[in-house]
């Protein structure tokens, strides 16, 4: 699959080995180097020198005959900043296979073919062989990559420890709509930050910006929106809409990705990047499994989402890049607290005025958002500070595979509420009724994602730390 020019660079098999070694050549120290020690840059210079010459015998006891073990680049761990996953191996020819769910790699996993965003593979156990003909396969590489949810948009501060005051959160960052060179009427956006790719336009427009047909835009249920988007990959004589052949309706995660909270209406993040969006509700591909006649959809036109009847007439936008991997994975610290491996965010394990103990016992207390911001600042918990998490960050919990409230993992965050009007605050305001706050609601007695109550209103509370 083709990737901008920006991201395309990436695909250098040898860049990250070489820049490694290039460096740490320059920072020599002769009484410190070993040709035999694998942190020393001249037993990897030696290796590398034998290697591209045919020399197969060993080095310092290392089979060159054996493929060179996979190289993630940039290192695994927790980013702040988007960033783009590259793995290598220095043994020319060779073929990397990879898998995303701690199974053990072979020839028949998924083939590595070019650097995915550390947003779509975020808390996934990352393994990885490389192969070739005639050599022995080499040793399994794995990593875990972490990275913190997108900002909300939210700009302005309402009150001290609320969404904008604290401002946490990846930075949002869309390329231009591109035109492409072989099919000049198809425009893609890339998100720089998340690494998906958009059609530019909503179905049924086109152009720079989306001008073409208007107002024209494909208006149908679920079914509908998901062929038009299916259509595209039989474009331009079967070469795919702007050459790719991978479109499809997004996910729930995809098009919230897409949702500013700082906006009352026309809530799309970059209108410039994705323009010509309609102030309504557009279809995403994610099942409903409560019911299977209902599907999830965004509404941009008051920013919040909702499951409904998948045969109302609604819009919808076609994304090109693999789906992300949306498997939750979490690190119970035995402390009262829960690391999320995706977002490396730490969270209070028991809601508010719930016992601090493994099943979280005793009913949870409810509290107005005032209230909520207050209690989560003074929290005194693992020695972290604590405050009210962001609309983004709440709804990286929200487990859409489950059919029966809470839909959030139970073991991890047990006696989560689940009854009718059990929601949890956000620290985000409601940028068309500042006197309303954002809710997350993990119940399936309402359907719907988020929505907005008064902030004099009592709803449950779970504090988040980085």
């Amino acid at each position: 699959m083709k990737i901008s020019n920006f991201f395309s660079k990436l695909e250098i098999q040898f860049f990250p080995f070489i820049l490694l070694v290039t460096s740490l050549s320059f920072c020599k120290n002769p009484s410190l180097e070993n040709p035999c020690d694998p942190n020393h840059s001249v037993y990897y210079e030696i290796l590398l020198s034998k290697i591209f010459s045919g020399n197969m015998g060993n080095h310092c006891g290392a089979n060159i005959n054996k493929v060179i073990a996979p190289i993630f680049f940039p290192s695994p761990g927790h980013y702040t900043e988007p960033n783009f996953i590259t793995i290598t191996t220095i043994t020319p020819g060779a073929t990397i296979y990879i898998t995303t769910d701690g199974t053990t790699p072979n020839s028949l996993s998924t083939p590595y073919l070019s650097p995915s965003s550390i947003w779509r593979l975020a808390g996934q156990r990352i393994r990885a062989i490389a192969t070739k003909v005639g050599m022995e396969e080499s040793a399994i590489s794995e990593g875990t990559y972490s990275i913190l949810p997108l900002k909300t948009g939210q700009t302005t501060s309402y009150s001290v420890g609320d969404d904008a005051s604290i401002g946490s959160g990846l930075t949002i960052n869309y390329a231009e709509p591109k035109v492409d060179q072989i099919f000049p009427n198809d425009y893609t956006t890339i998100d720089q930050s998340t690494g998906i790719i958009w059609k530019t336009c909503s179905e049924g427009l086109s152009g720079p910006t989306c001008a073409i047909n208007s107002p024209g835009v494909t208006t149908g249920g679920l079914a509908t929106l998901n062929t038009s988007c299916l259509s595209l990959n039989s474009a331009n004589s079967g070469k795919g809409y702007s050459g790719y052949t991978t479109w499809r309706l997004p996910t729930m995660r995809e098009l919230l990705s897409t949702n500013d909270a700082s906006k009352t209406s026309v809530t799309i993040l970059n209108p410039t990047a994705l323009p010509g969006t309609v102030n309504y509700a557009y279809w995403a591909s994610t099942p409903y499994p409560p019911s299977g006649s209902d599907a999830w959809y965004l509404d941009y036109s008051n920013s919040n989402s909702y499951a409904t009847t998948n045969s109302n007439p609604y819009h919808g936008r076609c994304v090109a890049s693999l789906p992300p991997v949306e498997t939750l994975s979490y690190q119970d610290n035995g402390d009262g607290t829960i690391k999320d491996n995706t977002t490396g965010l730490f969270w209070q394990k028991c809601s508010y005025g719930q016992n601090n103990d493994a099943g979280c016992t005793l009913a949870a207390n409810s509290i107005n958002w005032s209230g909520a911001i207050t209690y989560c600042s003074g929290l005194s918990l693992s020695g972290k500070v604590w405050r009210l998490p962001n609309r983004n960050e709440l709804i990286s919990l929200h487990d859409y595979t489950k059919s029966v409230g809470p839909k959030i993992d139970q073991t991890i965050f047990p006696n989560t509420v689940s009854f009718a009007g059990g929601y949890y605050w956000t620290s985000t305001t409601n940028a068309p009724g500042t006197t309303n706050a954002w809710y997350v609601n993990f119940t399936t007695t309402f359907n719907n994602i988020y929505d907005v109550q008064p902030k004099s209103n009592s709803l449950y509370v779970r504090c988040v730390s980085q």
